[in-house]
Parts: C-alpha cells; structure tokens; sequence
C-alpha cells in the first residue's frame, strides 16, 4: 500500500500587493517544503493597479511551483473560479497573502480533507487578534446567516478554508463573484448532504481592510437576505 500524500494546491487571491507579494510568498513556499508532498501555489490578482501584475509574473518565472493570473476587475469570487478551474490537484487551501492566519491551519486542513468536503477555519474559536470593531461586524453577520439559512459555521472569510476540489467544481460556475462566495459555498454542500469540518485558527490582523467596510457590509447583507430568499423559492 502506497503512502503517499494527496497533493494540493494553495490558492492566494491578491488586490494591489506589491509591498509584500515576494517576501510572503517565499515564507509560504519554505513553510509548505516540509511537508514532504507535491504542491501548486496559484497567485489571482483581481483588480490590481499596482505593480502586482508584474511582481506576481517574476515569481511564476522564478519558482517553478508558483503560478500567476491577472483578472481586470475585482470580485475574489471569480479568483476563486479560477483556482478551481486550474487547480492540478485534488485539495485547494485558500490563503491571505498577509498570512495573518496561522500557517499551520494548512497541515490540519490536509488531514481533514481526507474525510470532509470543506474545513472551515475558525478565526472566534481560535485566537484572534483583530479590532473590535470587526469582530462585532463579523459575529452579527454570523448570528443572522445563522437564522436565516441554518450554516453554524463561525467564519466565512476568504482565508483559512480548504475544499476538495471536485465538490468545488460543482458549485464553483454559480457562487457569488464577491467575497460572498464563501458562504455559499458551505451553505450549497451542507445542503448536498456534504461533510464540512470546522477547526479553530490563530489570526493576527491590524491591517487596514482592503474592502471599503460599509459597502462590503451591505454587499453581504444583501447576498446574505437575496441567498436565503432564492432557497426558500427554490432557485437555488
């Protein structure tokens, strides 16, 4: 019987990077070296007006693991299209290029894709390091996902989640082209009788958010009522 690991594949969305696109990716590569299996790292920008594009294409060149792609418009929701879509491989870990995140959230998340569609990770039952301000933001969106669509899940960031790839490609084409898409993602293979795990994380986040706040609140508001409303019509 053969030992061998499942490869994977990392999946880093990116929106104007520059200042920590080389270092963070080379931390990411030394860090995923040890776990003794085959990997992709693929880098998505959406949207980026600075030198990402660039910086992004002389990593491709330079690591043969890493690849690159540029979409014109934002939406980390269609970045993830594409780490599906692409992915060479059977697991899709879905990293911040900040690696605010522990890394180690990775080796947990291999393990349990084994046996689980998707794991959540969980920054409100791991350790977290972030305002206040955006941890009451983020607890009240999980209270009414809660009631609204019956997800008990603590976390639907972009970061910290990993999904097998052929789950994903079920529902990849019809998930949101925002940030939304997390959410939907767990709501569509909960609903499909899937296994979905959930683990506690450490994440320490003092960054300026990238996302315009209240925008980003009532986008996910509104997809959040608009989702609820199109499963209890059944268009979805």
């Amino acid at each position: 019987m053969s030992d061998a690991k499942t490869p994977f594949t990392i999946g880093i969305p990116v929106y104007n990077e520059e200042a920590i696109l080389v270092s963070n990716t080379e931390r990411l590569l030394s860090y995923l070296d040890k776990f003794g299996r085959e990997y992709e790292v693929i880098i998505g920008s959406n949207g980026s007006i600075d030198s990402t594009t660039t910086i992004g294409v002389d990593l491709a060149r330079r690591f043969r693991r890493v690849s690159f792609f540029h979409l014109p418009n934002r939406g980390v929701g269609n970045a993830f299209r594409e780490f599906v879509h692409r992915s060479k491989y059977p697991f899709l870990v879905s990293v911040d290029m900040d690696l605010s995140v522990d890394l180690d959230f990775i080796d947990r998340a291999l393990e349990l894709l084994e046996t689980h569609e998707i794991v959540v990770g969980s920054k409100k039952l791991g350790n977290q390091k972030r305002s206040l301000f955006r941890k009451f933001g983020s607890d009240s969106f999980l209270q009414i996902a809660r009631l609204l669509l019956g997800v008990t899940y603590d976390d639907y960031s972009i970061a910290a989640k990993a999904y097998r790839v052929e789950t994903a490609r079920r529902f990849a084409d019809v998930v949101n082209e925002g940030s939304s898409y997390v959410l939907e993602m767990c709501f569509l293979t909960k609903r499909a009788g899937g296994r979905i795990v959930q683990i506690p994380v450490g994440c320490e986040d003092w960054r300026k958010s990238k996302f315009n706040l209240l925008h980003e609140a009532l986008y996910k508001y509104g997809h959040l009522v608009g989702l609820w409303w199109r499963a209890k019509t059944g268009r979805v």
